[in-house]
Order: structure tokens, then C-alpha cells, then sequence
């Protein structure tokens, strides 16, 4: 398959017959793309159908959109039936609820990471259990820990996972001037990738609520109520287990529900794509084994009610190892064919004009995003980053929302909170110490000015967790 792949790609780089060259460009990118949705997706819907299968009430939710997406396999890619605008806005508007909830499961992670961080604190003074801490030799390991490879990269990570753990002992103003000196870093870049920085800054500590936060999963919120009115300081131990022990609970149902989206929304992408390309790539890509394989698993995916006889398992089985190394195979022709996108895209602009395919081609760009890695990556070319240069003027306007937005968010929350919150934060920041020095100072400076037994505690055990685990 790469061999085709190639020779295309060589007559366009060459300019040999251009038009045609092109045009089976497009066309094979197009049924590329198409034979990898299908084998993909065809396994992962396998796997989805039997999570569905022995599914309680629970997963009602779940359910109603994995019907939705086996009605359109059934409708539209098992038949002959033409794919219009009205279907493909189905598909649009299912990935977009999936989008939608996953916003909300995202909220509630770091809506309880805020309060766990404020739970394990407080534990070891509840339960009477505190130790001693040699706040030095604790410094002393962090230090081995985090400079125990050369990698900047890797040095960087470590070092957020502890940030997001350390006690928080700075002012507002001090943690306002490490923001700020944080923003000025995206000046002379683009607007689009400050506005998104600060939007993941809010939505990491809640100042901004999604839509439906409130209303999607009533036992989530109620928790995070009761987490959000708790007084830390006066809280009792009865008070304290009832609140961990409902929190790893809807944590495991934040796993479960994540998982299942997760999921769904791959199968959903690929699903997408086979709309987008079915029509013109179905006759071309049945006489791939891999390919027909996949199309009978969904087949029989679809169109059976309940689990599968053993005969139709052991018919399955067959399908899947027919398909086996396909999805490998068609993934690296894939990769061969996006590698020359842009250079077809841009430097055949007139000839794409020409042969009337410039719809064809924004498809296509829209099925590399549908089939990446990021699940839910913007598809509208109207709603990518605008190129707007970032100045200083802009910087400061940032600036000030974002002091006016936390300052106003720390005000309706408890010291522990803001702390918490500020913990958050700074992991999500890149470091603001500048050398190894600063570091140890900022170590032994957070670590010696903590006087709650019950907190060094804590940090001392998670943090020995954290280079434990490495």
C-alpha cells in the first residue's frame, strides 16, 4: 500500500501530471482514512457493545448514544443509502453531547482534587496519628528525586507533581507576580494560545463553571457541595470519613463514566470519518481483507439483539484475525499520505481549484483531526486560532481579568481552599524557579514554614508516595 502512496506523493513533487496525480491524492487519503475508521472502529465497537451488554441503569446515558451510533452503521454504513448534511449533523451533534459531558466529568475531577488536597491535610490531626517530619532530609529527597536525570523535560514534570502537593506559603501577591511573569511569556506569540492558557488556568480550579455542572449528575454535585460548605478547621472525624468515603465513590463513578466516554467518543470520530467517506470509498476498500473483516464484525455487531451465540463467537474470532495487522498497516500509509498534506495542500493550491476539490481537501483536513490523538480537537477551520499577535497591551488586559477572576474566586473560599487552589495552579504553571539553588531555597522555605503537624504529615506522605511510584 505504501508503495502507491509514494509514487503519487514522487509525480507531484516532480510535477508530473499534476491534475490526475492530485486527484488520486485525495481520493486515496480519503479511503485510507476510511479502511482505518472502519478496522478500528469495528474492534472498539466490539468492546463497546459488551460494556453496554451487561450494563445497568447506570449507564443509561451511555446507552442512548451507543444506539445512536449503531442506528447510523446500520442506516448508513451497512447500506447503500446516500450520506446527506442531515446525517452528518446527527454525528455532529452526538460527538458534541459527549464533548459536553466530558467538560462536566473534567469540572468534578478538579473540583474534588481541590478538596482532596484540603481532606488529606486535615486527616492525620482527625485521627490522632501525626509524626515528626525532618523537614530537611525531606528537602534533601526532593532534591535526589527531581535531579536524578539531566532531562529538562523530565526535571520540569517532577517538579510538578511535587508543586501540586507542596503547602502553598506565598501571598496573593507574590502568587499574582508569578503569574504574571508566567503570561509575559506569551507575548510576541499569538492571542489564541494565552486565551486558551488562561482558560485551562480557570477551568482547573472551577472559576469558571460549565454548563450543565450543576444539573448532569445530581450525586456529584451534592457532594461537592457539602465539600465546598465543610469548615476544615472545626471539621469532626464523623464528618470527615462520610466525606472521603462518598468521595471515593463518585470518584469511581467519574472513572467509569470518563472511561465509557472516552471510548464512545474514539468510535464516534471514526464513525465521523466513515460517513465522511463512505460513499466514495466503500467499492474500492471491500476488497481489503481487513477492511471486509471489519465491515462483518459490525455487521453482526449491529444487527443482533442480545449476546452473541457460540457459533457467531467463533465466527467473530475468525473475522478478528483476518483483520489482524491491518489496522497497523493502513495507519503507516495514513501517516505517509498526512506527511505530504500540507505540501499538496499549499503548493497544488491552483490545481486543487481547478479539479474542483477544495471541499475535498478541508474534508480531509477535518478527518486527520477526527482520527488524531486529541478526542475532542476543534474541527472548524473558524474556530482554530485566529494568528492575532499577542502584545504587551494585550498581556496587561489578560493580566487584569485574570487577578480580577481568581482574586474575586478567593475571596468566597477558605484560606485551605485558596491554597489548595493555589497548589493547583502552580502545577499547572511552568516553574518559576530559575535554577537549582532557588529550588532547594523554595523546598526548605515551604517545608520550614508549615507549623500544622497534621499537614507536614500529610505532604511528607504524599510526597514519598510521589518518588516512590517513580
Amino acid at each position: 500500500m505504501k508503495s502507491k502512496s509514494k509514487i503519487i506523493i514522487s509525480n507531484i513533487t516532480r510535477g508530473e501530471n499534476v491534475n490526475e496525480n492530485v486527484k488520486d491524492y485525495a481520493k486515496l487519503l480519503a479511503c485510507r482514512y476510511n479502511a482505518y475508521a472502519t478496522v478500528r472502529s469495528s474492534m472498539n465497537y466490539y468492546t463497546m457493545r459488551e460494556i453496554v451488554e451487561d450494563a445497568g441503569e447506570e449507564k443509561t446515558r451511555v446507552k442512548e448514544s451507543f444506539l445512536k451510533i449503531r442506528d447510523l452503521i446500520r442506516n448508513y454504513i451497512l447500506t447503500t443509502d446516500t450520506v446527506n448534511s442531515n446525517v452528518l449533523s446527527k454525528i455532529r451533534a452526538l460527538r458534541d453531547q459527549m464533548e459536553y459531558r466530558m467538560k462536566i466529568l473534567t469540572a468534578y475531577i478538579d473540583a474534588y482534587q481541590i478538596y482532596e488536597y484540603v481532606l488529606n491535610r486535615v486527616e492525620y490531626g482527625i485521627k490522632g496519628n501525626t509524626q515528626d517530619v525532618d523537614t530537611a532530609a525531606l528537602s534533601d529527597k526532593m532534591m535526589q528525586y527531581v535531579f536524578s536525570e539531566q532531562d529538562t523535560v523530565v526535571i520540569n514534570s517532577k517538579l510538578q507533581l511535587l508543586m501540586a502537593q507542596l503547602p502553598v506559603r506565598m501571598t496573593k501577591t507574590k502568587f499574582f507576580d508569578i503569574l504574571s511573569n508566567t503570561l509575559n511569556i506569551y507575548q510576541g506569540g499569538e492571542t489564541a494560545s494565552v486565551d486558551e492558557f488562561c482558560e485551562m488556568l480557570l477551568a482547573t480550579v472551577l472559576a469558571e463553571l460549565p454548563s450543565g455542572f450543576d444539573t448532569e449528575y445530581p450525586e456529584l454535585h451534592r457532594l461537592y457541595a457539602d465539600l465546598s460548605a465543610a469548615d476544615y478547621k472545626e471539621i469532626s472525624e464523623h464528618d470527615f470519613d462520610d466525606l472521603m468515603a462518598r468521595l471515593s465513590s463518585c470518584v469511581r463513578v467519574i472513572q467509569n463514566e470518563v472511561s465509557d466516554y472516552m471510548l464512545l467518543t474514539e468510535i464516534t470520530n471514526d464513525v465521523y470519518t466513515m460517513l465522511l467517506t463512505t460513499d466514495a470509498c466503500f467499492e474500492e476498500n471491500k476488497t481489503m481483507a481487513g477492511y471486509a473483516a471489519a465491515i462483518e464484525i459490525l455487521s453482526a455487531c449491529v444487527k443482533t439483539e442480545g449476546p452473541f451465540s457460540d457459533e457467531q463467537s467463533d465466527g467473530m474470532m475468525n473475522f478478528f484475525l483476518a483483520m489482524e495487522g491491518s489496522q497497523e498497516d493502513l495507519y503507516e500509509d495514513v501517516v505517509v499520505l498526512e506527511a505530504a498534506f500540507d505540501d499538496v495542500r499549499n503548493g497544488q493550491a491552483e490545481v486543487i481549484g481547478q479539479e474542483n476539490l477544495v471541499d475535498e481537501f478541508d474534508k480531509l483536513d477535518m478527518i486527520s483531526k477526527l482520527l488524531s490523538t486529541s478526542l475532542f480537537v476543534k474541527l472548524d477551520t473558524e474556530e482554530e486560532a485566529t494568528g492575532e499577535p499577542c502584545d504587551a497591551a494585550y498581556i496587561a488586559k489578560v493580566k487584569a481579568g485574570m487577578e480580577e477572576k481568581l482574586t474575586a474566586l478567593f475571596k468566597d473560599n477558605s484560606k485551605p481552599v485558596v491554597r489548595s487552589m493555589m497548589a493547583k495552579l502552580l502545577a499547572a504553571m511552568p516553574i518559576f524557579m530559575n535554577n537549582t539553588q532557588e529550588i532547594k531555597a523554595y523546598f526548605d522555605y515551604v517545608l520550614g514554614s508549615v507549623s500544622d503537624a497534621s499537614e507536614l504529615t500529610a505532604t511528607e506522605k504524599l510526597i514519598t508516595e510521589i518518588i516512590e511510584e517513580d
